[in-house]
């Protein structure tokens, strides 16, 4: 059973995983919100709505309230994830309560519990390195002077730590309130759920790349980093009228702000365009809605608006990559061997974007200050930068020997191995 919150960032690692412990005969079933029915169903695993929150009807009222740089977090962790572990939690009970193993995600706040409490295996998945919150690898900011101070010593960074944990412990009241209601300890042996509580009694899969960091010393000896577990839906294969327009010229500037941010997107989309033309460059748009490419207008022949194309097939033949950090779409654009532009919006981004730009194969630009000429001249330098180039193309062929979801998928098994004996 995977238990996850958020958007695809925090589904389609698990239904990598979920596929191969599939073709090793397990049944694999994803409580998720309703938004990720077809994903989970086009990827051959069972599928369960497990929130009891309606899908926003303006989304990019609600795109824009979950970004908000401040008040964003609070949002998504409070008023949604949070809000819904009471409704989350009596519709998983029966089917956690069947399977070998549960593993949930850092905003799957009833799975949790439901791990915590079941006789069952019970590992939780990690996304990001930011997620662990440690001294030992602080989480960047955004915020250039003080990431650069932080990180001079583990001391300085549990100052960050600390207040990272005071300002959102009030965001998991609903959650104490509810473990209250069942006769349980108000936060677990393992703490604030939004925190270290999330990790899994039987294991913690760090389930991203090694190449944006290692575990870091704090973290508990039952974590495993897999490296990517990689997932695209269309099997990686690119539509044929894109394939087509692709091979008339040279290769394009990709522009995508990821499937969560997407819907607030249009001023990214416009000062895009204007970077692309001011660099007499080709560009290809990823909109996420028919509506918001119709909005764009008349593009001219070297401007393409698609709603989606599968990132893997289409980041290959980009000459660079420019996105939010999100961090799937953040090793896909590593894994593809091309320079990228990092335009973090929130949560993990700025993290993201600063191991990206660690690695010498990036640059990052703020949401905030994004503007055509900026975005321009971030994107020649690096265009014109043979050793970024050639550093990209190297980090691209070691990510894509990694196997994630092959050992990942191992480690399941092993806990529920052990769990039955």
């Amino acid at each position: 059973m995977f238990v996850t919150v958020g958007s695809q960032g925090d589904l389609f690692p698990l239904l990598a995983v979920g596929r191969e412990l599939v073709a090793r005969g397990h049944r694999v079933t994803v409580g998720a919100h309703a938004i990720h029915r077809d994903a989970v169903l086009d990827a051959g695993l069972d599928f369960v709505m497990a929130s009891g929150i309606p899908e926003p009807e303006d989304k990019a009222a609600f795109a824009a309230r979950a970004f908000h740089p401040w008040r964003g977090p609070r949002f998504v962790v409070r008023d949604l994830a949070a809000a819904d572990v009471a409704a989350s939690y009596h519709t998983l009970k029966s089917f956690c309560a069947e399977a070998d193993a549960v593993v949930t995600t850092t905003l799957a706040f009833a799975g949790q519990i439901l791990g915590e409490t079941l006789p069952v295996a019970w590992l939780s998945a990690v996304f990001s390195p930011s997620v662990f919150l440690s001294p030992f690898d602080p989480p960047a900011t955004g915020w250039a002077w003080l990431d650069t101070w932080l990180r001079v010593s583990p001391a300085r960074a549990r100052w960050l730590v600390r207040a990272v944990e005071a300002v959102t412990r009030p965001w998991t009241a609903g959650v104490r309130d509810f473990r209250r209601q069942l006769d349980l300890p108000a936060v677990s042996a393992g703490g604030d759920p939004f925190h270290r509580g999330q990790h899994g009694r039987d294991g913690v899969l760090a389930m991203y790349s090694p190449l944006l960091g290692a575990l870091p010393a704090d973290v508990t000896g039952g974590a495993v980093l897999t490296g990517q577990c990689r997932y695209l839906p269309s099997a990686d294969v690119l539509d044929p009228a894109l394939s087509h327009w692709l091979g008339m010229g040279k290769a394009p500037i990709v522009f995508t702000l990821g499937s969560a941010a997407v819907h607030a997107g249009e001023t990214f989309l416009r000062e895009s365009m204007t970077a692309a033309r001011q660099l007499g460059r080709r560009a290809v748009l990823l909109t996420g809605s028919p509506v918001l490419r119709e909005r764009l207008g008349p593009l001219g022949e070297d401007i393409l608006a698609i709603d989606y194309a599968s990132h893997g097939a289409l980041f290959a033949r980009a000459c660079a990559i420019v996105h939010h950090g999100g961090i799937g779409t953040t090793q896909e654009a590593l894994r593809a061997g091309r320079p990228a532009l990092v335009v973090p919006h929130g949560f993990d981004q700025p993290d993201n974007a600063a191991r990206v730009k660690r690695l010498r194969v990036g640059d990052i630009l703020p949401a905030t200050r994004y503007r055509a000429d900026r975005a321009a001249a971030k994107l020649e330098a690096m265009l014109k930068d043979v050793a970024l180039i050639s550093r990209a193309e190297a980090i691209g062929h070691t990510l894509r020997e990694e196997e994630g979801a092959r050992i990942a998928a191992d480690v399941i098994e092993q806990a529920i191995e052990t769990r039955t004996l």
